[in-house]
């Protein structure tokens, strides 16, 4: 599809979506864990509608589903599709939630359970997932992301298989004798009990990013990320639609927190190729560690819910008047420039977000009566 049509479609998305969130449950397939025979976390629609957070340092378990040990998934659908929308703050356009934490007071310490994202297009329009799937690589997939691919040998037979589980409380419900998942495995970075910023303690870069789970959900709203409400009145569709920067460590104020990312980051697993999606209509959280941390049990990746984030020109205006048009994008190469992609530095990927949304707003008003 050229890149006039995706804008095009884009821009009636922005008038078109009602519901931000992920709408039905296509698969809940979750691997073995200490969890996955509870009904407070073997739930599949607790992924569905707004997520409930409990912040920056305490988890908040009440709407979440467990996704088990490694290569456990969910695949969520969108009613309406999710377009990649360069007006996005940071061109961000969906976040997924989890109940991560950080540890100890420190932004640079967490507790959390990294899975892989994948998202999918509706290509046969027959609202079932088995079209393409693409992969978010974040920031430690290897090239070609297929080179991660590992799979996991389960066996019902406790105490008598070389393959885990070990406690027959672990097995999902359904599942029996000897079967596998398979999916993508994280580096060790991300297998501990308290998974460290590699950039080092103080850094203010974040040194992964693109995993579901690794970020604190917000209270609802706590409009500035300092624990506390501000307005507990807020509707959930306003506030958990604003993305935080996943560059930078910390949760930004102002934005929702959880996981999000830009569907300009999808590749083909096959080859490491941009998959150049317009947009996705379906999303896979898969846990992305194989680790057993003791006696607190295995890491197993939680979701709260997934959502279409909210545009918002006004982040690219430029020229200190109201809209976002051509004179933003004369007004960025005439200054220094300003950080729109969030990565903390000034380069091209700024000035082509800015000129996408430009012309995003243009073709907008074009198709207004």
């Amino acid at each position: 599809m050229n890149t006039l049509i995706a804008l095009l479609m884009a821009a009636h998305a922005i008038v078109a979506i009602t519901d931000p969130f992920a709408d039905a449950i296509i698969m809940y397939d979750p691997a073995p864990g200490q969890f996955v025979q509870s009904p407070v976390f073997n739930d599949p629609m607790r992924a569905l509608g707004a997520p409930v957070g409990g912040g920056l340092f305490n988890q908040d378990t009440t709407k979440v589903v467990t996704l088990g040990g490694f290569a456990g998934a969910i695949t969520l659908r969108f009613d309406e599709t999710v377009w990649d929308d360069p007006c996005n703050p940071y061109g961000l356009d969906a976040i997924v939630f989890g109940n991560a934490i950080y540890s100890g007071g420190d932004v640079s310490r967490r507790f959390a359970e990294a899975a892989v994202i994948e998202i999918a297009r509706d290509e046969n329009g027959n609202g079932v997932a088995d079209d393409t799937w693409f992969v978010i690589p974040g920031s430690h997939l290897s090239a070609t992301p297929a080179d991660d691919i590992r799979s996991q040998t389960w066996d019902d037979n406790i105490g008598n298989s070389a393959n885990p589980p070990n406690s027959p409380s672990w097995i999902p419900p359904g599942m029996s004798g000897k079967w596998q998942t398979i999916g993508y495995r994280l580096p060790p970075l991300f297998e501990a009990l308290v998974v460290m910023n590699p950039n080092g303690i103080g850094a203010t870069l974040e040194g992964f990013f693109g995993y579901a789970d690794c970020t604190p959900v917000l209270k609802l709203g706590d409009t500035d990320a300092d624990d506390v409400v501000e307005s507990p009145a807020m509707d959930p569709a306003a506030f958990y639609t604003v993305a935080d920067n996943p560059f930078v460590v910390g949760v930004d104020a102002g934005s929702c927190g959880g996981d999000a990312f830009d569907i300009r980051w999808a590749l083909d697993p096959a080859d490491g190729l941009p998959a150049r999606l317009d947009g996705f209509d379906f999303l896979r959280i898969s846990t992305a560690v194989n680790f057993i941390a003791g006696p607190l049990g295995e890491l197993s990746t939680e979701v709260g819910g997934a959502c279409d984030t909210s545009p918002d020109a006004s982040f690219y205006e430029v020229d200190a008047k109201p809209g976002v048009d051509i004179e933003d994008l004369y007004a960025w190469h005439a200054s220094s420039g300003m950080d729109f992609t969030g990565e903390q530095m000034i380069d091209a990927a700024d000035s082509n977000l800015l000129e996408l949304c430009v012309r995003t707003g243009e073709i907008e008003d074009m198709a207004t009566p």
